[in-house]
């Protein structure tokens, strides 16, 4: 019976491997032209997922000299501290494509062939998957030649104001309590 159980346990070990083996990674997002924004002040981590491109490419944060990540040499995995930044803050990234050409995330009019060349994937909670297409024009229009992810971030046209907490909310009703009981005890005496 033991020798069943492991049997049982190496087969459901190595299944989830041996799909993904044979899959080919891919890249499903929407191409909007938006921005992306810290959505909480704090840390923003960028996670190298995958990339289907035969150019190397390497990626910046606008403002930085230095490059994040090469598409050709990064480990799948591989995570990266951008730093902490201001809740609402841009975040824009470019791409250079084999040392010659840069693209860039947001709208079209910021690259050069004036077409979009990032597109996201739906948000979830504050983490965003982020692809590049590498090629001009749009090329074959996958966003696959470099893909990661973003925590604390989030895609849009503007950036969101800040929602207070419920703390925050119940500290201000406390106050005005505090206050309109302290008037009222004055106007007893």
């Amino acid at each position: 019976m033991k020798h069943l159980h492991a049997i049982a346990l190496t087969l459901s070990l190595s299944a989830p491997a041996l799909v993904t083996a044979s899959e080919s990674a891919s890249f499903s997002g929407a191409v909007t032209g938006e921005n992306l924004y810290v959505a909480n002040a704090g840390e923003v981590i960028l996670t190298f997922l995958f990339k289907e491109a035969a150019f190397s490419n390497d990626l910046f944060l606008e403002g930085n000299p230095n490059a994040i990540l090469n598409n050709q040499t990064a480990v799948v995995g591989t995570q990266y501290s951008l730093g902490n930044f201001e809740a609402g803050q841009l975040l824009s990234f470019s791409m250079l494509v084999n040392g010659v050409e840069s693209y860039f995330t947001g709208a079209a009019s910021r690259n050069i062939d004036n077409t979009i060349h990032a597109a996201y994937s739906e948000s979830i909670g504050n983490t965003i998957q982020v692809g590049f297409e590498d090629l001009f024009q749009g090329g074959d229009s996958d966003y696959d030649d470099l893909v990661f992810s973003l925590t604390n971030v989030y895609a849009a046209t503007a950036p969101v104001s800040p929602v207070s907490e419920p703390e925050t909310y119940a500290m201000f009703m406390a106050g005005l309590g505090l206050m309109g009981w302290s008037a009222r005890r004055r106007q007893q005496k």
